[in-house]
């Protein structure tokens, strides 16, 4: 009796230990299908709210170029201020099909920019790019102009999108226009870059960072969550970190952005981090020619590889810069501009940037073509950027164009590079 008893005490423990493993076991199950379904809810919730917020595409990632619009895809662009809808074209660039391979007696000139070439936000027939070529055309310049801007796109990756795809387009000329953010997106953009044994650049993924692929980047960009955590509660906290609790809180306070909070500390401390975080680097009032030259390397070290690139293939390379609303005059970009810490009704100045501009212009032999004054001129009389948004208005585009085909040292090497035919007014 006592061995009975014995005997099957081990049965009764091994049983109660299975029971508790099938407890824990539904509970885990039930708590692992009960976080699916939390997040399957939110994601969705998170889309249905943006959905309902966002009225713009968002570009499609590319793992060569970083990032591109869609091919052959309509954008609807709309705000209290504009209502337009851009049709790309195959190679997701605006304006029509470049022919391949170029016909004979076409000269073609390649715009490089952002979103400010690009066009963003107005008609197609408004964009300079389009201007440009009907005004050269109307001075009896057989050229055609292709539209290579891209929006978000700096120094860094129109090298690779000019070595990669659009000397495939044979230009006979290619100009790239500085915008003044580019000096922070130049230094976003190199965390993306992959390279090849002898370090030369093969492309720029969005998906690897400093050369590891990034789940949690993937995960944003497919995931609406993803993307509201990353913004709203992992940069909130980079915030904090960088500004200190207190120092977060009185920003709050002060109803000042952290991100304007945080480039002014930065400069404060002449931090090597400072481009990424102040996109308005260039014109600070607080920027000397001494401190954003040490900054401004980076893109510098882009534009000569794009000279470097032309000249290999004798292709004339000519650069353009154009001013923000708060450069050109008191009332142009009157909203938008305070968000980033400019006052409105005044008209900021950019000496500094300028004469680095002139500088390096000279220093590299590349011909710079500096829209500020005009700019000035017409923003007396005309309303050339959007209020709140910031970009050209048509009129603002009216300006680079005019001032680009009455430009005599531009218009003498156009004509210089011109075949005879092109000069006839075909």
């Amino acid at each position: 009796m006592a061995k009975s008893v014995q005997s099957g005490e081990p049965i009764v423990l091994t049983m109660s230990r299975i029971g508790t493993q099938s407890v824990w076991f539904q509970k885990a199950a039930v708590a692992l299908v009960a976080t699916v379904v939390a997040l399957g809810v939110s994601e969705l919730a998170f889309r249905l709210l943006w959905l309902k917020r966002l009225t713009i595409p968002a570009s499609i990632q590319d793992p060569h170029f970083h990032n591109r619009l869609a091919p052959n895809h309509t954008y609807h662009f709309t705000s209290g201020e504009f209502d337009v809808k851009i049709r790309t074209n195959r190679y997701g660039l605006r304006g029509p099909d470049p022919v391949l391979p170029k016909p004979d007696g076409t000269y073609r000139i390649l715009m490089l920019g952002d979103s400010y070439t690009f066009g963003f936000p107005v008609e197609d027939h408004e964009t300079f790019a389009y201007l440009t070529e009907k005004m050269l055309q109307a001075q009896g310049l057989s050229v055609e102009v292709v539209n290579g801007g891209v929006s978000s796109y700096s120094p860094t990756l129109h090298y690779i999108s000019l070595r990669d795809q659009f000397l495939s387009f044979e230009p006979d000329l290619v100009m790239l226009w500085y915008d003044i953010g580019d000096l922070q997106e130049d230094a976003w953009f190199q965390k993306n870059l992959i390279f090849d044994d002898q370090g030369r650049i093969l492309r720029a993924d969005p998906h690897y960072i400093h050369g590891r692929y990034s789940w949690w980047e993937f995960a944003q960009r497919h995931s609406a969550l993803a993307q509201y955590l990353n913004k709203k509660v992992l940069n909130t906290f980079k915030k904090m970190r960088i500004l200190g609790l207190t120092g977060y809180i009185q920003t709050k306070l002060r109803g000042e952005r952290s991100k304007v909070a945080i480039a002014r500390l930065k400069r404060q401390q002449e931090a090597d981090d400072l481009a990424t975080y102040d996109r308005f680097l260039l014109v600070r009032e607080s920027s000397s020619e001494a401190m954003i030259s040490r900054y401004w390397e980076l893109s510098a070290r882009y534009v000569r590889m794009i000279r470097d690139l032309l000249d290999e293939r004798g292709i004339p390379f000519v650069m353009g810069i154009y001013p923000y609303g708060m450069l050109a005059g008191p009332d142009q970009w009157g909203g938008g501009r305070e968000y980033w810490g400019f006052e409105s009704g005044k008209t900021y100045e950019a000496a500094p940037a300028l004469a680095m501009f002139n500088t390096f212009a000279r220093e590299e032999n590349i011909l710079l073509i500096n829209t500020y004054e005009s700019f000035r001129d017409a923003a007396k009389t005309r309303t050339l950027f959007y209020n709140w948004d910031g970009h050209f208005t048509p009129a603002g585009h009216e300006v680079v164009a005019t001032h680009l085909t009455r430009d005599e040292a531009f218009l003498d090497l156009l004509r210089r590079s011109l075949p005879p035919s092109a000069g006839t007014g075909r």
